[in-house]
């Protein structure tokens, strides 16, 4: 799956993306990034709403694990069990997400679990940048689940 066909996917099964305008800029099994424009995001400050950056941020993580998982079993359902954010800068601008996953052990011991014990856990970090300036922190453990 590309980059164009995974956004729409997001858009049709988590309808409230393309409301807020998220474009996918890179889908790859570890590296997502992830567009948010800021208009359709303000808050009453004219900076991003901070539950559109936490919205954005779990997705990012999720898309992370949907295309490791999603090659290995199709019918896999992922959820996020927790997660934990970090707002460190205000966001008066268009912002990308990323997830990017530094070791592909990180991915086999996912996916070893998951076919052993039919579910799986992995916990990803997700950074909110505009250019190299990091903009907000995100940690969230991810749970995928056989149907």
């Amino acid at each position: 799956m590309d980059e164009l066909a995974f956004q729409q996917l997001i858009y049709e099964q988590i309808p409230i993306t393309e409301k807020m305008g998220l474009e996918i800029i890179e889908f790859k099994p570890l590296s997502v990034k992830i567009l948010a424009r800021l208009k359709p995001n303000l808050n009453h400050k004219c900076t991003a709403f901070g539950g559109s950056i936490n919205s954005l941020m779990t997705v990012c993580g999720w898309a992370a694990v949907f295309i490791n998982i999603k090659k290995f079993d199709s019918d896999s359902h992922i959820v996020i069990q927790r997660s934990n954010i970090e707002y460190l800068s205000p966001i008066n601008q268009d912002f990308i997400a990323e997830c990017k996953i530094e070791k592909y052990e990180t991915i086999e011991k996912f996916l070893l679990s998951y076919k052993k014990y039919n579910r799986a856990r992995i916990k990803l970090n997700v950074f909110c940048r505009n250019n190299d300036k990091i903009l907000s922190r995100f940690e969230g453990q991810y749970v995928a689940i056989t149907s």
